[in-house]
């Protein structure tokens, strides 16, 4: 293989490289408890369920101040509910949201065993059902079944600005609090919404019901960590494939230049005298074959390395002898006598004159390349 055809094979290899790690598969964001997780807790199941149901669902992932009030928006298990958390952006994340809820938005908060809602100015505590829990409440007309063993549910009613909206037998399951303009939807735990429980029971008809009774939700990306799309440009940049496209972007630009042909240099003067031909070159080389007072050894030279080469055409993969050369020369009918004469017939030559003579007539032979 050539120096520029390997050139190529590794810039095509590079280039191919690259695009294979540009379109891996994000595994961490598969596997996430978002509602782009295809994983056992992730929730996107629920989304392509309400979005093949015709709702309107969508991603957020602006800032909580920058969210239409308009939509109603699900937080599943934010990370502000995570037990422990305290100080700095954790507290600015509840003061945002519970400002956005004021000015008139809808936010649907799903927790988990443990959620410290109490950052949300829930004071009621959670309990534990059991393996099956079924449902109530004006959300959901007809009892539904959540088979999610220790599910949460609030311990009270949270007072009497607090309105249940669902309830399990263990307690309230969902509590509506009125926030200046707004509404704050409390859901003891969300687990029921993930992929490997919706399925389950009645999960994925409460998911439904809920989103019919609330408004088409819009799920926060944004309390995950997740940041909105950018251009394509900065995420190349930013991948871990910009490395070998970029190496095979410039292997193909030096594989292109050294494909370049640059113009020939000629001279300023075409030489001047009489232009080569068959005539001339016999003449040369008789005389070149004369010096060495031996025609007939000379002749012989000749003859041999002429058959050689016109063995080469007839086959250039084989070695043909001589005698299997010499009969297809034979049958050849554009064979003139002077030429069988020197060439089949094995004629030797006796003197510098006879010698020019013989390689004149072999030289026009029509077959043999120059």
């Amino acid at each position: 293989m050539s120096r520029r055809n390997a050139l190529a094979v590794i810039s095509v290899l590079v280039v191919l490289l690259g695009i294979n790690l540009w379109f891996w598969p994000d595994t961490e964001l598969q596997s996430s408890a978002t509602s782009l997780g295809v994983g056992r807790d992730g929730y996107k199941a629920a989304y392509d369920l309400l979005s093949e149901l015709g709702l309107p669902v969508d991603r957020s992932y602006l800032a909580i101040g920058q969210v239409p009030a308009d939509r109603s928006l699900w937080l599943v298990s934010p990370s502000f509910l995570t037990p422990g958390q305290t100080g700095g952006d954790v507290d600015e994340d509840e003061h945002d949201l519970l400002k956005w809820v004021g000015a008139g938005g809808t936010a649907v908060v799903f927790g988990e065993p443990g959620s410290a809602w109490k950052k949300l100015g829930i004071t009621s505590k959670t309990s534990e059902g059991g393996e099956t829990s079924f449902i109530t409440g004006d959300l959901a007309p007809v009892a539904r079944e959540l088979k999610v063993s220790g599910l949460q549910s609030f311990t009270e009613g949270g007072g009497g600005r607090a309105r249940v909206r669902l309830r399990s037998p263990e307690g309230p399951f969902a509590l509506e609090l009125p926030v200046g303009a707004g509404r704050l939807v409390a859901v003891a735990d969300g687990r029921f919404m993930r992929n490997v429980n919706l399925a389950q029971g009645d999960a994925g008809v409460l998911v439904f019901e809920m989103a019919r009774g609330l408004g088409a939700p819009v799920f926060d990306e944004r309390y995950h960590g997740l940041l909105a799309p950018v251009l394509l440009a900065v995420l190349m940049v930013k991948s871990r494939a910009i490395v070998p496209l970029a190496l095979g972007l410039l292997a193909t630009l030096l594989w292109i230049a050294a494909q370049r042909k640059w113009p020939r240099r000629t001279l300023a003067d075409a030489p001047q005298g009489p232009q080569p031909s068959i005539a001339s070159f016999v003449e040369s080389l008789g005389v070149l074959y004369s010096r060495v007072r031996d025609p007939r050894a000379v002749f012989r030279a000749y003859r041999s390395g002429f058959i050689r080469g016109i063995a080469r055409q007839m086959s250039p993969r084989a070695d043909l002898p001589e005698a299997r050369v010499l009969d297809r020369l034979a049958r050849d009918r554009s064979l003139s006598y002077e030429t069988r004469r020197w060439l089949v017939d094995g004629v030797l030559p006796q003197d510098e004159k006879e010698l020019v003579v013989a390689i004149r007539a072999i030289e026009s032979y029509p077959k043999i390349g120059r």
